[in-house]
């Protein structure tokens, strides 16, 4: 009996992207096994998952929005594409190429999206933390996010917005729909109340390496925190910087290392803080390997992580602790929800409060180093529970088959 053929479309694949990538090649490797599987990416050199064919299609580099769509629909009239599409029982859409959706419905395919953002409801893809207070101003904060860029994103935020109105429709014409949290599902249902029966809450599957990684630490006797958000908004840049200031005026001593991407402008602002503070030593390592990330893990004892937005899964707080780096996050959106009933919770914050933030720095920081790897201990074995509970590698054949 032959295997059901899945035609994978994704502008991004990984090692390009972030979390949402990473999982989208974590599912292909559970769905070679089941499925033929042909992955039509704008990535020219994705990381292959053994027996997935992977085509390189240059329509699909472009990564505005407005630009995509276009060449997706130009993807759409060429013959290798119809080719593909002919070919396949069941298309799949972990990124933003959702002009497909209509026309695979239209040859009779059926459709399975699967969201790691709010892209169907909020322009930039973000939801401000808490939705309860954003649900009816997501336009004008999606404005004043873009605004905040320059001036050429301001004028594209407020040429586009209804961008969003197709990608709701488009969005509403699959044959399901995964969320990869219940918070993510909640919101995402409430303002299209057309998907709710529709949509799957399925965890990102959690990497192979992170469960057989040694938990190995190489602490020097510093308190040593990991802030790993870059200098974003949304990953709460300035609230950390503002809390830095706090803790500096009260003496507390600690190595805070800065990675990921900053701009020079943001360069410009840790440096003149480091020379500034007495207390707090700031350690930029900018954008770096994932080993070297990894190994920055060794030597730090928590993750900062001051999200303004509503999370829908957090790979970066997984990943911290399954490496025995305690998480010290706000309480934004599925943040909340997978570290629930785990002693993580005693070092959650309210979204955009820098005092709240440097109460529980200093909270964590009276903790014993024994404690504090028990707690980690603690945390780890509740979250893979928790993550477990709805296995992606049970889940999403299923759906794919249904």
């Amino acid at each position: 009996m032959s295997r059901s053929k899945i035609l994978v479309v994704t502008e991004r694949y990984w090692p390009e992207g972030s979390g949402g990538e990473l999982a989208t090649h974590l599912v292909m490797d559970m769905l070679r096994s089941k499925f033929e599987v042909t992955v039509i990416t704008g990535t020219a050199n994705p990381t292959r998952a053994p027996g997935v064919e992977y085509v390189y299609e240059p329509l699909l580099t472009k990564r505005e929005k407005p630009i995509l769509w276009l060449n997706t629909l130009r993807l759409i009239e060429t013959d290798r594409f119809r080719r593909q599409l002919s070919e396949s029982d069941i298309v799949y859409i972990p990124r933003f190429a959702f002009p497909i959706i209509p026309y695979a419905k239209k040859a009779g395919k059926k459709v399975v999206v699967h969201l790691h953002d709010y892209i169907p409801i909020s322009y930039t893809a973000v939801i401000l933390a808490p939705y309860e207070e954003h649900r009816h101003r997501i336009a004008l904060d999606d404005i004043g996010m873009e605004c905040a860029k320059g001036f050429r994103y301001c004028v594209g935020a407020r040429a586009l917005w209804w961008l969003t109105k197709l990608a709701k429709k488009m969005v509403s014409q699959a044959d399901k729909v995964i969320c990869v949290s219940k918070r993510q599902a909640e919101i995402i249902a409430d303002q299209i109340p057309e998907l709710e029966s529709k949509i799957e809450v399925i965890y990102n599957p959690i990497p192979l390496h992170l469960l057989n990684l040694e938990h190995r630490k190489e602490l020097d006797g510093m308190p040593t925190f990991l802030y790993v958000g870059g200098d974003s908004y949304v990953k709460g840049f300035y609230v950390l910087l503002q809390t830095l200031n706090m803790l500096d005026r009260i003496g507390i001593k600690a190595n805070i290392i800065f990675a990921n991407k900053y701009s020079s402008i943001s360069l410009e602002i840790l440096n003149k803080m480091k020379e500034k503070l007495k207390n707090v030593n700031l350690q930029i390592a900018g954008r770096i390997k994932y080993s070297e990330l990894l190994r920055l893990h060794q030597k730090a004892q928590a993750l900062i992580f001051p999200s303004m937005w509503e999370e829908t899964f957090g790979y970066s707080v997984i990943e911290a602790l399954f490496l025995n780096t305690i998480p010290i996050c706000s309480k934004a959106g599925a943040l909340c929800e997978i570290l629930a009933e785990t002693p993580a919770t005693t070092y959650m914050f309210t979204p955009g409060d820098a005092k709240q933030l440097a109460n529980k720095i200093v909270d964590f920081l009276a903790v014993s180093e024994s404690s504090i790897k028990k707690i980690a201990s603690m945390i780890r074995i509740r979250v893979t529970e928790r993550l477990s509970s709805k296995s992606p590698e049970i889940l999403i054949p299923q759906i794919m088959r249904g």
